[in-house]
């Protein structure tokens, strides 16, 4: 038991590393190409970024997660050659109908960059499918490698192409794709894929396991892409690609609370699973899910505060106003986090349609919404959408999860922390002077107050012990 529970830890740290190093980078290079593109490159590229969300899930018909499940129940060298050779062997077809369906397009409604799109396309689509291979295959250092690896390359490029030769749009596309090819590449020589391919293990009845599996996983990926990306197009479409760059610049700050999220849910989508069916499980969830409500209005309510501060300094003055759009779309991720919680609740009770039914609903919500208010509110008529949209999914979480476990949801501490949050982003419309200097201060103290607690419990346990 030790033994598993120091794997568990191990491939945590792992895999948090490596998300971390990985996002990190890549979100401060964003802000980074701020300086060097305009509104409206900044727009188009996320545009570029938000089709190819749409069309991934639909090239790869998320193979991706069958291939995983597939071997990591039976890893023999037999199995994993069928199911490798089979998988790719798909993806391969599907990739090149791909190429197929946008070239007849593209023939009769010209769009830009439709060849990046296509190469980008095929090469991240292989490097999503080896990278899960190197999971199932318990390669866990190299899945988290070829991660660092492909946001390196990508930065390191992205960095040349702006900065030395001014290529802008181009560059950002090119860096991606050669960090794609790349990235795919070494993973062939250090897995030895190649060697687990072959035609002789290609198998019919393997195929059709793999996409009854796969295929209706699809339309849960696009009804999350729908929630977050898809008014996207709607933005572009009534207030122009200018405005979606500020939406895009808006939108990154944000995210970080999904990228911390997503180290959380690393340790705890396993625990869940595993303490699904004990006694006290309703007790167990209900404690964990107080701290982690907790945390998260910490983490937001800094960053709320913290910025204009940020803004002011790195990023180019003409996003400076994305500011305005944070507090909503933070808020906006907040739940999202929240309703991710009761998602593990699913995993557990094994009603997996109950996410997709609940993702589908939310982004039909943020179409709809999108589609009325951005005309009339505009960014924060987006903004507003998305919120609704992620609330609307923790609402029927929150009640549906009911049947399988009884979360006892800390309101009093819920509404005392989004008061804070609602009084610090009154504050923060309110521009008062120095205030983006001493707000950050404000949420740290209000932060030390909240995490009392576990701050006395650091310096008792460790610090104490250090000092002396």
């Amino acid at each position: 038991m030790e033994t598993k529970s120091n794997s568990l830890l191990k491939n945590t740290l792992l895999y948090s590393i490596g998300n971390l190093a990985s996002k990190g980078l890549s979100f401060v290079l964003v802000f980074f190409t701020t300086f060097y593109l305009s509104r409206e490159d900044v727009g188009i590229f996320d545009l570029f970024l938000t089709t190819l969300g749409l069309l991934t899930p639909l090239v790869t018909l998320q193979l991706t997660d069958a291939v995983l499940r597939w071997l990591i129940a039976n890893n023999d060298l037999e199995n994993k050659s069928k199911v490798l050779t089979t998988a790719s062997f798909i993806l391969l077809i599907s990739v090149f109908t791909t190429i197929v369906v946008i070239l007849i397009f593209q023939s009769f409604y010209s769009f830009a960059y439709y060849k990046e799109l296509l190469f980008l396309l095929g090469f991240q689509s292989f490097f999503l499918l080896f990278q899960q291979f190197q999971r199932a295959i318990a390669d866990n250092k190299g899945y988290v490698l070829s991660s660092v690896f492909y946001t390196f390359i990508y930065v390191f490029f992205a960095i040349l192409f702006l900065v030395f030769y001014d290529k802008k749009i181009e560059g950002l596309l090119y860096s991606n794709i050669i960090a794609a090819f790349f990235s795919t590449v070494f993973i062939v020589f250090r897995n030895k894929v190649f060697s687990y391919i072959h035609s002789k293990y290609y198998s019919f009845q393997v195929a059709r396991e793999l996409l009854c599996y796969s295929i209706p996983l699809v339309p849960n990926s696009l009804s999350w892409w729908a929630i977050s990306s898809a008014n996207r197009y709607l933005i572009v479409l009534f207030l122009g690609v200018a405005s979606n760059g500020i939406f895009a610049i808006a939108f990154k700050f944000p995210t970080i609370v999904l990228l911390i999220v997503n180290v959380f849910y690393l340790a705890w989508q396993e625990k869940a699973i595993e303490n699904y069916n004990r006694e006290d499980k309703d007790d167990y969830y209900s404690d964990v899910f107080n701290k982690y409500i907790k945390y998260l209005f910490v983490i937001s309510v800094n960053l709320l505060c913290i910025n204009q501060l940020f803004l002011t300094y790195f990023v180019d003055v003409l996003f400076y106003d994305s500011w305005r759009y944070t507090s909503v779309l933070l808020l906006a991720i907040l739940f999202n986090a929240l309703s991710g919680f009761y998602g593990t609740i699913y995993l557990g009770a094994k009603k997996t349609k109950s996410i997709f039914l609940s993702s589908l609903i939310s982004g039909i919500i943020v179409l709809l919404l999108s589609y009325f208010l951005i005309p009339v509110l505009e960014l924060f008529g987006a903004a507003i959408a998305i919120f609704f949209g992620y609330f609307f999914l923790f609402l029927f979480r929150f009640f549906e999860t009911k049947k399988y476990i009884k979360i006892v949801f800390p309101f009093a501490t819920f509404f005392v922390l989004f008061g804070i949050f609602m009084v610090l982003s009154v504050i923060m419309f309110l521009e008062l002077p120095y205030g983006i200097f001493w707000l950050p201060l404000v949420s740290l103290v209000i932060s030390c107050f909240l995490l009392l607690s576990e701050l006395q419990l650091f310096y008792n346990n460790y610090l104490k012990k250090w000092m002396r």
